[in-house]
């Protein structure tokens, strides 16, 4: 139990004392919605044993997307359902994100999602959190152009994310 709340606690207080990160200008939600590709991520407990990740989402109402993301595994996958709240209306490019499991709901855990960078033609992302500890580089497809790639990585390392500890994923 003391593991337990000393975890909890480092969680609340490195997001508190995290840094500002800086955000795309503005998203355009419902071009944004849809499924997009997790080219690379830095690693999650969560997402440990994927080979690959994808996420899917909807709008819910003007405030609220739903959120749908499936681990890809060697044998078969695994898909967990939330909801992210725009926290920034002015630009949509920050938001609450809060996932349906027991852990969860237990302790009411929610995660920043910044969309740091996107294209102007909606096909490639990158979502971050304010302490540096998530990352995700997105494509709307399964590949992404090397070039581009690079480009998304040299900026993610401009803004201290431990870049080296991407993992690429295999689809």
């Amino acid at each position: 139990m003391k593991l337990l709340m000393v975890l909890l606690f480092s969680l609340l207080t490195n997001a508190a004392f995290a840094k500002s990160l800086p955000t795309v200008d503005y998203v355009d939600v419902p071009r944004y919605i849809g499924k997009w590709y997790a080219i690379s991520a830095l690693p999650q407990f969560f997402t440990r044993n994927c080979k690959s990740q994808t996420a899917e989402y909807d709008v819910i109402n003007s405030q609220t997307i739903s959120v749908l993301n499936t681990c890809l595994k060697e044998k078969g996958k695994e898909t967990i359902k939330g909801q992210a709240v725009v926290s920034n209306a002015a630009t949509n490019a920050e938001l609450i994100v809060t996932f349906d499991s027991f852990f969860t709901r237990l302790f009411r855990v929610k995660g920043d999602y910044n969309i740091i960078k996107l294209d102007k033609d909606y096909q490639y992302v990158m979502v971050g959190s304010a302490n540096r500890k998530s990352l995700w580089i997105m494509s709307r497809q399964p590949t992404m152009p090397e070039a581009t790639y690079q480009e998304y990585v040299e900026y993610a390392k401009t803004l201290n994310f431990p870049v080296d500890h991407l993992v690429i994923s295999r689809f």
